[in-house]
């Protein structure tokens, strides 16, 4: 019989429910407010998570504590919906999100120095390492423009092309 130790049955839990999720690693961590790197270790068992970043994992995955170390739920549960990740919003209300792919591709960063990616979750994690966001989307006549950032926040309908907030 083969023995997992109960980081690695700790970290294989967590990856499962994260996963459930649809979070990637990096956005969860970022959720977290973990690094990615210690979020890597933590679903690989490599990392010996303290009580309050069990129920830190536990809370921004919707589940009591004790379900990190079950293997199933004990009863059925109603999980709170996932919460959006925060998106940076222009003054003019529109948002970055999923409906800004162009040619199979988000464009992110500064005029002349931008860079684009396949992944709506690299490019918004890139996003969040620039001092000012900046990316590029259709204003209302659908002409394709440079907009910055004025605050960050969780999108509140799904995205449109032309996405604003009232």
């Amino acid at each position: 019989m083969e023995h997992i130790n109960i980081r690695k049955k700790l970290g294989l839990r967590i990856k499962e429910l994260r996963a459930s999720t649809g979070l990637s690693q990096e956005a969860f961590a970022d959720k977290c407010g973990f690094a990615r790197s210690y979020m890597s270790r933590v679903e690989r068992g490599g990392a010996n998570p303290s009580v309050d970043a069990l129920q830190t994992l536990a809370d921004a995955l919707g589940v009591p504590l004790r379900d990190l170390f079950t293997e199933t739920p004990s009863k059925v549960l109603k999980r709170k919906p996932v919460a959006a990740p925060l998106v940076p919003f222009a003054a003019d209300g529109s948002h970055f999100g999923p409906h800004l792919k162009r040619a199979s591709k988000f464009t992110v960063g500064e005029k002349e120095d931008e860079i684009q990616f396949e992944d709506f979750d690299e490019a918004l994690a890139y996003l969040r390492r620039m001092g000012a966001a900046k990316w590029r989307r259709p204003n209302a006549t659908g002409s394709w423009g440079i907009v910055s950032a004025v605050r960050w926040a969780e999108p509140a309908t799904p995205s449109t092309p032309y996405s604003r907030v009232s």
